[in-house]
């Protein structure tokens, strides 16, 4: 009797640890993971379908997640995306506390599942945000993962971390001793080619750009006021005056190390894209009136080596004025040969890139639903090898030469 009541204990004891250990693991054993991941989804076939069908919509279907044994009941998933949107292999958006308001998963309230429909490589977001937070520009954490609907692979995506009220307070830590999880947070939603020109006083201007994720039910006043002043003042001010007058509304050495770090990437799609600005977040700090920028978003990042560091070509109204002053000129270019040493320092960029490519290549070449060849993703690779040692040796060639002179 006490030999099995002995083994019944150790037996017991073995799968408390084991659940124990489950239940401690956190957002950091996800994102700090070399590994390939595999998530698992599992909700009502019906509801799958009609996700599927009406993937344009952003109606929530209940569903469980799980990843290393943790799992989450009764969450909210839904289609996401703008240009990535597919009814194939949708992106998706995880609303862990959409039914449960206090429950959470490893900590998170909520992440996305990028599809990887407008990147070939498979890695252009991963080594992106990877660089960018090197670069100390605040960016979301992100891991590649097998995705597993109801049992059967559903392809290759990436877990991105939401930009939450938890997220800024792992960024931006405690500012004058208040923690960062409570200023007004912003999404640009992109609404057609605005490149930072004033929009007038009518709030409904900024309304549909910019998507309120904390204090949704304050006033417009609130919400919108702030920003309308801060981008009428940048339009109205002389570049002369431009520091003194909203060096308290907006960061604007941090906003030249995103800048800066952004343009290195050969970002197409961002702050200074082809049609205007688009992909970020903005931030105005708890209990402040300053205003900083957030990186979200870079499918569209390593268009090709040969890639301008002329942060002028597209004539964004707050870039131009920036870099009409000489101090803020010559900032923007400090910023630049500091990322192109973090880039280089120990091979850190083409590092990186291979190190992608080895977590996902098989997962990648087995994806029954990407949306193009497996030939077509092995030379996005290709190109993203030569990426990292060919821009390295163009930026410094501009940094050296001048701008236009390096091209080949």
């Amino acid at each position: 009797m006490c030999k099995r009541f002995t083994a019944f204990l150790g037996a017991f004891l073995a799968v408390f640890a084991v659940a124990s250990s489950a239940r401690a693991q956190t957002a950091n054993d996800l994102f700090g993971s070399n590994s390939l991941q595999k998530l698992e989804i599992w909700l009502n076939k019906s509801d799958w379908s009609k996700l599927l069908a009406n993937f344009q919509i952003n109606d929530y279907y209940p569903a469980d997640v799980t990843w290393n044994g943790v799992t989450a009941r009764n969450v909210g998933i839904r289609s996401r995306g703008r240009g990535s949107r597919s009814g194939t292999k949708p992106g998706l958006h995880v609303d862990i506390n959409r039914y449960s308001e206090e429950q959470t998963f490893l900590g998170l309230k909520s992440f996305v599942l990028d599809n990887l429909t407008q990147d070939p490589s498979g890695i252009h977001e991963a080594a992106s945000m990877a660089f960018m937070a090197r670069a100390g520009v605040p960016a979301p954490r992100e891991i590649h993962t097998s995705l597993f609907v109801n049992g059967s692979y559903a392809g290759l995506y990436v877990i991105v971390e939401s930009i939450d009220n938890d997220f800024l307070a792992r960024v931006f830590g405690s500012i004058d001793g208040n923690v960062q999880n409570d200023g007004y947070l912003y999404e640009f939603k992109y609404a057609d080619d605005w490149r930072f020109e004033y929009l007038g006083s009518d709030l409904n201007e900024y309304k549909i750009r910019f998507d309120p994720k904390t204090h949704e039910g304050k006033s417009d006043e609130h919400l919108y006021r702030p920003i309308e002043n801060l981008i009428r003042l940048i339009n109205e001010t002389p570049a002369d005056r431009l520091a003194a007058t909203i060096g308290d509304l907006f960061d604007i050495p941090a906003f030249i190390r995103y800048l800066a770090a952004q343009t290195f990437l050969a970002e197409t799609d961002g702050f200074l894209g082809n049609l205007g600005v688009n992909n970020f977040y903005l931030y105005r700090l708890e209990d402040k009136e300053q205003h900083v920028l957030i990186s979200w978003d870079s499918d569209n990042a390593f268009w090709g080596p040969q890639f301008s560091i002329d942060v002028l070509w597209n004539h964004n109204v707050l870039v131009d004025k920036l870099m009409s002053i000489p101090e803020y000129n010559a900032l923007y270019i400090t910023e630049i040969r500091r990322v192109v040493e973090l880039a280089e320092r120990d091979s850190w960029l083409e590092t990186e890139i291979i190190r992608l490519i080895q977590r996902i290549d098989q997962a990648m070449k087995d994806d029954p639903l990407k949306p193009y060849s497996v030939a077509t993703y092995l030379g996005s690779v290709g190109v993203m090898i030569d990426f990292a040692r060919d821009h390295i040796a163009f930026v410094k060639c501009e940094l050296e030469k001048g701008i236009g002179k390096c091209f080949q």
